[in-house]
This record gives C-alpha cells, sequence and structure tokens, in this order.
C-alpha cells in the first residue's frame, strides 16, 4: 500500500453528508415559495420603475414645450384673483356684522309701547339678542399674509379701520 494518512469516518457522519448534499441541491433547484414570491414581487417593482420611466419622460417632454416662467406667472395671477376675492368677502362679512350690530342695539335701547292687555293671559313675546363678540378692539378683516416665489408682489391694500368703514356705510 500507498504510505498515505488518511482518517476513517464512521458511515453514520457519511449518510448525513449525503443527505444533506442531496437537500442542498433539492432546495437549489425547486426554490421555496418565500423565494418565489419575492422573485414575482422583484418583476413586479421592475414593472412599476418602468411605467414610472414613461411618466416622467411624458412629463419632462411636456415640461419642454412650455416656459415655467409663464407657468408660474399664471398661478401667481390665480392666487391674486382668489386673495382679492377673499378680501371682498372678508369685508362684506364685516359690514353685514356691524349692521346687525347695529340694529340689535337699536332694538334694546328702543323702549317697547306699552299695549293693553285685551286677552286674560298675554302671551310673552320672543326677542332673540344677539351680543357682539367678545373681542378686543374694532373688528376688521384679517390682513392676507402669502409667501409665494414671486414675493413683492403688489397686493392691495388692507381694509380701511372701524372708525372708517363706519362713517363710509352709513
Amino acid at each position: 500500500m500507498i504510505d498515505e494518512e488518511y482518517e476513517l469516518l464512521p458511515h453514520k457522519l457519511l449518510a448525513d453528508l449525503k443527505d444533506d448534499v442531496e437537500l442542498l441541491r433539492k432546495k437549489l433547484n425547486q426554490p421555496e415559495t418565500k423565494i418565489n414570491e419575492l422573485i414575482l414581487e422583484i418583476e413586479s417593482m421592475k414593472d412599476s420603475i418602468h411605467e414610472l420611466n414613461t411618466v416622467f419622460a411624458k412629463a419632462l417632454d411636456e415640461t419642454n414645450e412650455e416656459d415655467p416662467h409663464k407657468t408660474i406667472k399664471i398661478l401667481e395671477n390665480k392666487v391674486e384673483t382668489i386673495l382679492t376675492q377673499n378680501e371682498i368677502i372678508a369685508k362684506g362679512m364685516v359690514a353685514i356684522s356691524d349692521k346687525l350690530e347695529d340694529f340689535m342695539n337699536k332694538q334694546t335701547t328702543v323702549p317697547q309701547k306699552t299695549v293693553p292687555q285685551q286677552t286674560p293671559h298675554p302671551m310673552p313675546s320672543t326677542q332673540h339678542i344677539m351680543g357682539a363678540p367678545s373681542m378686543p378692539g374694532p373688528r376688521t378683516a384679517p390682513p392676507a399674509q402669502m409667501q409665494s416665489p414671486g414675493a413683492g408682489l403688489d397686493f392691495p391694500p388692507p381694509p380701511p379701520s372701524a372708525a372708517t368703514k363706519k362713517r363710509g356705510l352709513f
């Protein structure tokens, strides 16, 4: 014989190693369900990325045709129009509130005439009393505060003070 050193292994250990190798071969040839799910998700993500890429390409083509400064200017004009409309609405609401308050004050200061009782049980009259809100200072529309990319826009002047407004309304 040849003088080589070798080590004897028990048959059980060799059989276990052969079984382990066989199991590994099966796993490589037939992946588990979790691995299959992962592969499907990766393919789905690949399709989504492709769709997203086409959307970005279309958006880039559309924006190349338009001037971004012109688009921003159009948006600024629309926001300015909305701001003006909101100021008009706020001024109208304050004017209506002031008129209603004056009307209610006149109703409470006018002495009620005594009406002779014709029925033995007079019906009590219902009177609606709406007091002024408990806010300190004169009531005015809130000032417009807007930070936009086109800072330095000319906004309309703020609403007049309460004293000036009351003189102009009556």
